[in-house]
């Protein structure tokens, strides 16, 4: 009976008719994302045979999320948050649209590769801050840690089924098959997106000049040291920690000797540990101790890839596939939750979309990860990612130690 009780108040931000709407909203773009990711790898592994080529590929779709993320946030507090979310979305759908018909009628280079691959990054820079920043108008404060979580549970509960079924279909198929998917799936984000209906004071649009409202949000950071420690400590496990999605084709091919069932088997795996970490901070009244437990999940992070380097046994990669996804998971939630308590409610839309720097720069270290596999094996490139997220704790440790009293 206590375990009815406590998996119900799990999803009790559900009982929000608005709420629910952008929740099946974030599954469905989860399904269109995963569809992208296990496609896209294995796309480029398979023209290419390099490491650095998909890196390089991450990385052209993280320079728009660099530069018009910033702007994704600013835009999060200017317009109607659910008119942008829409705008946002019908973009994601085209991109999707247009690799499916190139892979299914055309000759696919890997300039298309690299064009639609910028085209998804301008969507998903100014898309997270946006649906982030939109969960407190939806929710009471009390129940937005949980909110955040079930966001998390919803990315990672297709992630267990997702890549698995791509993978099978793209070796049953093809892979623009994968492609068309993720364009059904955001239609289907459309239709539950226009169900949301936003309290008025939450569409108003501030007015003034986008530039200095950018500066406006840097301005805050700048004279917040707790925030600027928040954004700094996420390049561990959101940005070089996150990396490691770069040298997995490698891994499974020249490391085990399989093929794409495998990269997605390991993916799909990886949601488990997501989905732990996800109903972690869902059942949790309050979540306490934010500092220690981000400290914790950054080392535990950390670690795992340094076992994804040491280890030669195929079974062992589907541990540390769950400590790390479990660890990030539980990292994210938290610390948005801190931003989003600790950050005025005008400005949160920018604050959030700082912290989207982070994954905006994990294709950089994607792309230097993969140069030493591809010189060096691929053992090299998760050691490398372990020694860089340590040395973030580390930093963060010396710079501003109260970050671990964060309540």
């Amino acid at each position: 009976m206590i375990k009815d009780k406590n998996l119900f108040f799990a999803f009790r931000s559900l009982s929000n008719k608005n709420f629910r709407n952008l929740w099946f909203g974030q599954v469905l773009s989860a399904i269109g994302m995963h569809s992208d990711m296990v496609a896209r790898a294995w796309l480029v592994w398979t023209l290419t045979g390099s490491s650095t080529s998909v890196g390089s590929v991450l990385l052209v779709r993280a320079l728009p999320m660099l530069v018009l993320g910033l702007f994704g946030g600013v835009a999060a507090d200017r317009f109607n948050k659910k008119i942008l979310l829409m705008s946002i979305q019908s973009w994601s759908a085209l991109m999707h649209l247009l690799m499916f018909l190139i892979l299914f009628y055309g000759d696919i280079q890997m300039w298309h590769v690299y064009l639609i691959s910028f085209g998804l990054g301008a969507s998903m820079s100014m898309n997270q801050p946006t649906r982030t920043a939109i969960i407190p108008s939806l929710v009471d404060s009390k129940n937005i840690a949980n909110a955040l979580s079930l966001n998390s549970i919803a990315i990672n509960s297709t992630r267990f089924l997702g890549p698995a079924l791509v993978s099978i279909l793209i070796y049953s198929t093809d892979i623009w098959a994968a492609y068309i998917c993720a364009f059904i799936a955001y239609l289907l984000v459309l239709f539950f997106t226009s169900r949301i209906n936003l309290p008025t004071s939450s569409v108003k649009k501030q007015q003034g000049n986008s530039l200095n409202q950018l500066f406006e949000g840097f301005k805050y950071m700048k004279d917040n040291r707790l925030v600027l420690a928040l954004v700094f400590l996420g390049l561990g496990p959101l940005s070089i920690g996150f990396a490691h999605q770069t040298l997995l084709p490698q891994l499974v091919e020249q490391k085990f000797g399989e093929g794409v069932k495998l990269l997605g088997l390991i993916q799909s795996t990886g949601a488990i540990g997501g989905l732990l970490g996800g109903f972690y901070i869902a059942t949790r009244k309050r979540l306490n101790k934010k500092g220690v437990i981000m400290l914790a999940v950054s080392s535990t992070y950390a670690a795992g890839l340094f076992g994804f380097g040491v280890s030669n046994m195929q079974w062992t990669v589907f541990i540390f596939i769950i400590i790390i996804a479990s660890s990030q998971t539980i990292f994210r939630s938290s610390n948005s939750l801190t931003i989003i308590e600790i950050s005025p409610e005008k400005l949160r839309g920018r604050m959030l979309s700082i912290t989207l720097l982070d994954n905006a720069l994990s294709p950089v270290f994607g792309l230097i990860v993969g140069i030493a596999a591809d010189n060096w094996g691929v053992n090299v490139g998760y050691y490398l990612l372990s020694i860089g997220c340590f040395i973030i704790i580390l930093l963060v440790l010396l710079i501003y130690p109260k970050i671990k009293n964060i309540s």
